[in-house]
């Protein structure tokens, strides 16, 4: 009865400060990202009313509190004691009530910490770590873009919507871990203040860390960048480097670490995108980019760059397919990987592959005769190939420059040409004048703006490797592998991360059915067609370069002889497909113009 009663109250007082002169009447909505906001539906519910999108959750909490209370009086206490029910007239546990949502959890929180530091004997006092942690709330710094309380509300939401084992708002702000290490990082990282001169303060955060780390499992350094609705499921074993960034939306399961490669200072953690699932157990090493929407798989060890909309397992992890269209693994954490678009097509993932109801909207009899289509062509070019003829996807020597010069010669004369053409340019890669002198001026005699820059050989990490299958050399002029493109962006400074973000958005763009994704290469004309609207959103590349690549065109580039030789047959196609583009452009237009004129 005292429950009831305390409910009518507290919904009573908030009627009647909704019912002042403004005469707003607000409430909570879910959007369409699965969001939440308090919408203002006095003038028909439009309108999003961000400084009061607590409310409700408040309200929710209060709510649920009270039921508990009334079916289980074991938790009247706790439940007093953090400010959810009003205990005021109940003599052996009279507390103050919590007035927003903001002190409830800062009470919670705080209480929990305290408790497992040893309570008032231990290293925390509880009332400065409750007025930290509520100063925390009050502060408008921002965090990845989002306030404390903007944040730990999403982060309380996502645990709700997320985790099947949870079935009320209550139990995640009273008793799960993650969700309280969160908002014990985000306090810290407020009183993360290294670099304020003399005033700088880091030991307070440190504090915070450490005690978390000691009752939660979960270390998580202070200057860490963590976006909101973030999920730590179980979050035992967590560990968040110094540089690291998590964004929003994102889900991650126990076990997993977000770590550097050695003693080196500076930026060196990895840096996680929006909407990401990494599963169990693993290990995120070093200053790599992890994509939007990339699905991880358990156990993983990942040590080069993951690109948006991928989907990885293994140690060290390898991409196996295309998280598809529209999915945002962080809010569906498919753990088991049961949704993924094949990467290499249709014929491989037909034999001994799941495919998913995304990539199987054709019948079955369709999906054979795809395969058998691209079976028939795949042998026309083993056929036309000899087996020194085929090269690895992989293989960063692609050999444009070799090929143009010894077409006519004998296979074994040419073998040995291109061997001697290695050791001059290990020769000239060590000082030698005229290598050094090629670097200087493009093959137009000018100053080269873009000197050759030298990238790693049969990188065994790429998470492509072991991917695809060889491809025939008679395409290495017009399908560009992933190591060439790599080799072609490092030239104008993209970084490894850029490189593998173009990569892999061109080679989704193929069909499942086409022999070159297959082979993991991306043909000229689709590069062509394509690379400028994906650099301009994946690279810091600007529109001039952009357009250059993509019509190969060298004079505009100003690459130097040396870094431009390994690409002359690949430009030289790109060229060529330019004219034809602009020459069809050119003649619609013209006939355009002149049923005009006819008209």
């Amino acid at each position: 009865m005292i429950m009831k009663n305390s409910l009518r109250a507290f919904m009573k007082q908030r009627s009647a400060s909704s019912d002042g002169s403004s005469g707003t009447t607000k409430k909570t909505v879910e959007t369409n990202n699965n969001d939440y906001v308090v919408v203002d539906t006095s003038n028909g519910g439009g309108a999003a009313m961000e400084e009061d999108r607590g409310d409700e959750l408040f309200l929710r909490l209060r709510r649920e509190a009270l039921e508990v209370a009334e079916k289980e009086p074991m938790l009247v206490h706790l439940l007093a004691k953090v400010g959810l029910i009003d205990s005021s007239s109940n003599a052996k546990c009279n507390f103050q009530p919590a007035k927003t949502f903001e002190e409830a959890i800062s009470r919670i929180v705080s209480h929990r910490l305290a408790s497992c530091s040893g309570g008032a004997e231990g290293n925390l006092c509880p009332q400065s770590l409750l007025e930290t942690i509520h100063n925390a709330f009050l502060s408008d710094e921002l965090e990845l873009g989002h306030t404390m309380s903007e944040a730990v509300r999403a982060d309380a939401l996502a645990v709700e919507k997320r985790d099947p084992a949870c079935e009320t708002l209550l139990e995640v702000v009273l008793f799960m871990k993650g969700f309280a290490s969160l908002v014990i990082h985000r306090a810290a990282r407020r009183a993360w203040k290294p670099n304020d001169g003399g005033s700088g303060t880091r030991f307070a955060a440190l504090l915070l860390q450490s005690q978390a780390s000691s009752a939660f499992g979960v270390d998580i350094h202070p200057a860490a960048q963590i976006g909101a609705g973030v999920m730590f499921d179980h979050a035992s074993g967590i560990v968040v480097g110094e540089t690291a960034m998590i964004g929003d939306g994102t889900t991650i399961l126990h076990g997993v670490t977000l770590g550097g490669t050695g003693k080196q200072n500076g930026d060196r953690h990895p840096k996680v995108g929006k909407d990401v699932l990494i599963g169990a157990g693993t290990k995120i090493l070093g200053n790599i980019h992890i994509g939007d929407r990339v699905k991880i798989g358990a156990g993983s060890v990942v040590l080069r760059a993951i690109p948006s909309g991928a989907t990885a397992v293994g140690a060290p992890a390898r991409i196996i397919g295309f998280t598809p269209t529209g999915e945002r693994p962080g809010s569906n954490v498919d753990t088991k990987l049961a949704d993924v678009e094949p990467l290499s097509g249709l014929a491989d993932s037909l034999v001994g592959s799941t495919i998913t109801k995304s990539t199987t909207d054709t019948s079955l009899s369709t999906a054979a005769t795809e395969m058998q289509a691209v079976s028939v062509s795949e042998e026309r070019l083993e056929t036309s190939s000899s087996s020194s003829d085929i090269v690895e996807s992989g293989d960063s020597t692609d050999g444009d420059e070799a090929d143009e010069k010894n077409t006519d010669m004998p296979k074994k004369e040419a073998t040995s040409k291109k061997i001697v053409l290695k050791d001059s340019e290990k020769d000239s890669n060590e000082g030698g004048e005229k290598d050094e002198d090629d670097d200087k001026v493009t093959d137009f005699g000018t100053p080269a703006l873009v000197r050759f820059a030298k990238m790693s050989k049969d990188d065994c990490m790429c998470p492509f490797s072991g991917s695809f299958r060889k491809y025939p050399r008679a395409h290495s002029e017009d399908w560009i592998s992933h190591s060439k493109l790599q080799t072609l962006l490092i030239q104008q400074g993209c970084s490894d991360g850029e490189c593998v973000e173009v990569y892999f958005a061109l080679l989704h763009l193929l069909p499942l059915c086409s022999p070159a994704r297959k082979y993991g290469c991306i043909p000229a004309d689709v590069f062509s067609d394509n690379f400028v609207d994906i650099a301009l959103e994946k690279t810091s590349l600007g529109i001039a370069t952009c357009q250059a690549l993509a019509d190969g065109d060298l004079r505009a580039l100003g690459l130097s002889r040396k870094a431009s030789k390994r690409f002359k047959g690949l430009f030289s196609t790109l060229g060529q497909h330019s004219t034809r583009v602009l020459s069809r452009i050119s003649s619609a237009s013209d006939m355009n113009e002149s049923t005009r004129k006819e008209d």
